[in-house]
């Protein structure tokens, strides 16, 4: 039985903390977003724009978030 039981223990996987999870959430939302701007049907100089615009509505976001004036 001691066996069986290494075998059935192998098999289930284990419980991680939940950074690894975020951390792999961030960096799929990281690569999608490349992606995304990389297909984008947009001339260089509106994709800067658009990205530098985009980039300042997330920074004031997360510092509304971080100093407890917004909920998530």
């Amino acid at each position: 039985m001691d066996e069986l039981d290494a075998m059935i223990d192998s098999l289930i996987p284990r419980r991680t903390s939940g950074r690894r999870f975020l951390a792999g959430l961030l960096l799929g939302m990281i690569g999608g977003a490349a992606a995304a701007m990389l297909l984008m049907p947009r001339s260089g100089p509106a994709l800067r724009a658009l990205v530098a615009e985009r980039a300042q509505a997330w920074l004031g976001q997360a510092r509304s978030i971080l100093a407890g004036q917004q909920q998530l």
